[in-house]
């Protein structure tokens, strides 16, 4: 009798296991992302939930390079050729933007895409996002629009303390503050007109009023117009770090709340399903003006904490591509991180060293896993992020300051007194009204 029922518990427990593979095969998706290099990260958290992932960068070029075909691997499955594999999977996923046309006819074709969809032109059309804050009713800063860069000297030789952008290309310049044309002619202008060459005097440019107050900004996520139960909301120096809070969407500060709601209905009309920040400058008279849009995944230190501060992050995803909403499930009250530079990965490979357990904690962009080792794919300066999740701002900040000396790479800026800056600017938002 005891052999009998030996045998017939070890039936039971094969049964057992066999029932829960079942199961986790059930719930096991398979996810395409296209990226140009930096979200590898998110493809890592999703296949860290035991899902399938396939990862592509644009590589091809008429003499390719190889490192644009590395980034990726060793973190997750690179893949070479991105339409080999869109009906091979569950859901497609673009984290960042310059993609709404690809974006837009996979979703026409009936495949179930999470994308910012046409929803990015509000980032990268700043002169458009300027039109779109007039029709729904938001506060707009005093702007202007010169075209070309002579008509631009001889504009800023006038003025003094205003805000230049250009739309699309980032890489050539991101916001530039003109303090006074002696600083802008000696360290920019000059330059800028040798990155534009023939094309200097054709390019339109966003001049913007500055706005005396504090900057807090929202980051979340928005599916057809709705935003999700839970958010964060934080302060960020800028290339010196980043500290959120946690908190139920309908308890958001209000200047904050005010520009997502009414921006909705851009969300709503382009059916948009991706990660959504904001930058937005409030006064003291509580008026809030929204800076700058960031219609994908804010990198690199807010959407770093976003993936590992909400437990179900990719189940809010999976939904997203369903057009459903998730109640996420926050692990912790506050998020900190900093992100490390350094000039050498500008040019060259760069090996990053840190302690295994401190894995979770690091954030990589544009790089690889080769040999055991992490290393960061020239041609960026912004390496990783290094973030701390806990229930008090100053917890965090002690983590992320304890973890940053435990990295190490050449000529690798590892100083994390920028978030005592955050913390100052913290205390002046309060005297703004906006608690923290």
């Amino acid at each position: 009798m005891t052999i009998l029922n030996s045998f017939f518990r070890q039936f039971d427990l094969r049964e057992k296991v066999f029932k829960e593979t079942v199961e986790t095969l059930r719930k096991r998706k398979r996810f395409l992302i296209y990226d140009f290099g930096l979200c590898t990260e998110v493809a890592e958290r999703i296949a860290r939930d035991g899902h399938e992932v396939y990862y592509f960068v644009p590589w091809q070029d008429a003499f390719p390079e190889m490192r644009k075909a590395v980034i990726g691997e060793g973190l997750v499955k690179r893949i070479k050729y991105f339409w080999d594999y869109v009906d091979k999977v569950d859901y497609i996923c673009f984290f960042d933007t310059h993609t709404h046309d690809i974006a837009e006819y996979l979703r026409k074709k009936g495949y179930k895409v999470f994308a910012p969809f046409k929803a990015e032109l509000l980032e990268l059309d700043r002169i458009k996002g300027r039109e779109v804050q007039k029709i729904v009713g938001l506060l707009t800063q005093k702007t202007q629009v010169i075209k070309g860069l002579d008509a631009l000297k001889k504009y800023l030789q006038k003025v003094s303390d205003k805000w230049i952008k250009l739309n699309t290309f980032r890489g050539t310049i991101e916001t530039w503050h003109h303090r006074n044309f002696d600083v802008s002619e000696a360290q920019f202008l000059e330059k800028l007109g040798y990155d534009l060459g023939p094309k200097r005097n054709d390019v339109e440019f966003l001049i913007e009023d500055s706005i005396e107050g504090v900057e807090p900004g929202f980051d979340g996520m928005v599916v057809d117009g709705n935003y999700l139960s839970s958010c964060m909301y934080g302060y960020e120096a800028k290339g010196a770090g980043y500290i959120g809070r946690i908190v139920p969407y309908k308890k958001l500060p209000q200047p904050l709340k005010e520009v997502n709601d009414k921006l909705s209905i851009a969300f709503q009309k382009t059916k948009a399903r991706t990660f959504f920040s904001t930058e937005v400058r409030i006064t003291k008279e509580g008026k809030g003006y929204l800076i700058d849009p960031t219609i994908r995944l804010p990198m690199p230190v807010p959407g770093a904490i976003e993936l590992e501060i909400y437990e179900n992050i990719v189940n809010a995803i999976i939904n997203a591509c369903e057009g459903k909403i998730t109640n996420l499930r926050p692990l912790a009250r506050y998020g900190a991180g900093v992100a490390l530079e350094s000039e050498w990965a500008e040019n060259n490979w760069l090996n990053v060293d840190f302690p295994p357990k401190l894995r979770r904690w690091i954030k990589f962009r544009m790089a690889c896993q080769l040999n055991g080792k992490y290393y960061a794919v020239p041609g960026f300066s912004s390496v990783c992020s290094v973030i701390a999740i806990g229930n008090s701002i100053e917890e965090v900040v002690r983590l992320v300051k304890e973890r940053v000396k435990m990295v190490s790479g050449r000529e690798l800026d590892t100083d994390a007194g920028g978030l005592d800056l955050v913390i100052e600017e913290i205390k002046k938002g309060k005297k703004y009204g906006i608690n923290f």
